[in-house]
């Protein structure tokens, strides 16, 4: 693809695109903490070059970003800007396809047949009257407080700050509301001396149906810890050591490095700083 041409289409999905602009829209939410995006665009343009502009954008908006943005490959083929967020707003994925003669546009479909997918607090709670979750007593209690300083958790507490890691999950069985597994992981995180900014209720694909799952984003250090869960009436909570996306490290799933760098050995193009201050000097913001 010409360069020029590359670069008008760019500009042309952060100036004029739907896409882009329902994006901004979806940040907007009034509970960004319990809010979460994907988005899925094709583009050749490197993903250092798209950050770059993203956060220049949001800059300019006055949404300033909050933490730093994680690099991934959720599947193998499709790469990921992962956890982008700025001031007071939801973090969101901005997922890509590699395509050689295409500067930036949507994709067709992504998930579930969309190429921009939200979750909100009142989608989860939604999500969450299907299952008939049991009451909490003493003894469910004690469960949790011994599950939380189990040697599962506390392995799976060791795979995000791995240099090969670009992000991970903890899978686990359980029947008790996520708010309970919230309320004890996050003091399991404050006794291992991991401060948690806050956790955001989610949702992901396993074997094409929604599952559920708490996405702790970490301050210090800043990664991001998920534990998945899986409605299992018979447990309190433990751990799930059958494969749920990877057969690797079984009661956990990891997203590495070399998947990364499956999807990084294309011919992206890397923007000049020049182009893309030119990129963003195309587009509107507020004066």
């Amino acid at each position: 693809m010409e360069r020029n041409m590359l670069l008008e289409e760019v500009k042309h999905y952060f100036v004029e695109s739907d896409h882009w602009r329902r994006l901004c829209a979806a940040l907007q939410d009034p509970d960004p903490k319990g809010s979460h995006i994907h988005a899925y665009v094709e583009t050749s343009v490197h993903p250092d070059s798209l950050e770059a502009i993203m956060t220049g954008y949001f800059e300019r908006m006055g949404w300033p970003s909050a933490r730093k943005i994680d690099h991934m490959a959720p599947k193998a083929g499709m790469g990921s800007l992962h956890g982008v967020e700025s001031k007071g707003k939801p973090h969101f994925d901005f997922q890509w396809f590699f395509h050689k003669d295409v500067g930036l546009r949507p994709c067709e479909g992504g998930e579930s047949g969309c190429n921009l997918v939200v979750w909100n607090r009142w989608y989860i709670n939604q999500f969450y009257r299907q299952f008939p979750f049991r009451e909490v007593g003493a003894e469910e209690e004690k469960t949790l407080e011994e599950y939380f300083k189990s040697d599962h958790f506390l392995k799976g507490l060791e795979f995000p700050v791995m240099p090969t890691t670009n992000h991970m999950h903890i899978n686990v069985h359980s029947s008790v509301h996520p708010d309970y597994i919230q309320k004890y992981a996050e003091v399991a995180f404050q006794r291992e001396g991991l401060k948690i900014y806050y956790t955001c209720p989610n949702v992901y694909l396993v074997g094409g149906k929604y599952r559920g799952k708490l996405v702790f984003m970490g301050q210090e250090p800043e990664v991001v810890f998920d534990i998945g869960w899986k409605f299992t009436p018979d447990v309190v909570i433990e751990p799930a050591w059958e494969s749920w996306i990877f057969e690797a490290n079984p009661g956990y799933d990891v997203w590495t490095s070399e998947m990364l760098a499956e999807v990084m050995d294309e011919d992206y193009v890397r923007l000049t700083d020049q182009e893309i201050q030119e990129i963003l000097n195309t587009c509107k913001f507020p004066k």
